[in-house]
């Protein structure tokens, strides 16, 4: 997800944050009614239903409660995002290509994620105060790793990738798998350098989020 930074920095986080503390969601309210438009027009463009999102509940009463404030926390980043970009291609397929010492190893620590992994995943955890959102599963990159991973994506040639890098690719043992698979990642490889160039264009920070 791409958000401009200073509503991340100056709204989104201090409210989130206020609102942890004071255990309350009135420090969200006024940042959730200033998203009511983004809201319709998402829930119009992907026909979400007629559920009422929670973004538009604590906007006027709801009462606080710990499991709400991280669904509302998912909310504010979907529906103040000004891009969800689609990128096919899979972080394990990139790493392998591109950081096979990483990827041979187990699960890393977000703190020595290679540099595809950042872009993926973000090197940065979503701290809100003192809180941590889905410390396994979130995290982002700051307008500074946004300009450093857009110089990073660029600087590849994936015409060099061969299917021997993808060798180590575990769950994919055949050979023709491993060509299709080269060939998908070829194909799909220049939309995340874009994505990174448009945010780094537009000093646009990323959230990145496993659901």
């Amino acid at each position: 997800m791409l958000l401009e930074e200073d509503l991340f920095c100056r709204r989104i986080s201090p409210a989130l944050a206020a609102s942890w503390r004071m255990r309350s969601f009135e420090p969200c309210r006024g940042l959730c009614a200033d998203l009511m438009p983004a809201v319709v027009a998402f829930k119009e463009t992907f026909h979400t239903g007629s559920e009422e999102p929670l973004v538009c509940k604590a906007a006027r009463s709801l009462t606080f409660d710990r499991h709400f404030w991280n669904l509302l926390v998912s909310e504010l980043l979907v529906y103040s995002a000004a891009e969800m970009p689609e990128i096919q291609i899979t972080p394990e397929t990139l790493c392998c290509l591109l950081a096979p010492e990483i990827y041979r190893q187990t699960p890393v620590p977000r703190a020595c994620f290679a540099p595809i992994q950042q872009a993926y995943f973000g090197p940065r955890q979503l701290l809100f105060g003192t809180l941590c959102y889905r410390a396994e599963q979130a995290g982002y990159n700051d307008t500074e790793d946004v300009a450093r991973l857009s110089l990073y994506v660029a600087a590849q040639s994936p015409d060099r990738w061969t299917v021997a890098d993808l060798a180590g690719l575990r769950d994919i043992a055949d050979e023709e798998e491993r060509e299709e698979e080269l060939e998908f990642a070829r194909e799909w490889f220049p939309a995340l350098v874009e994505l990174y160039q448009r945010a780094a264009a537009r000093r646009q920070i990323i959230v990145c989020e496993k659901l």
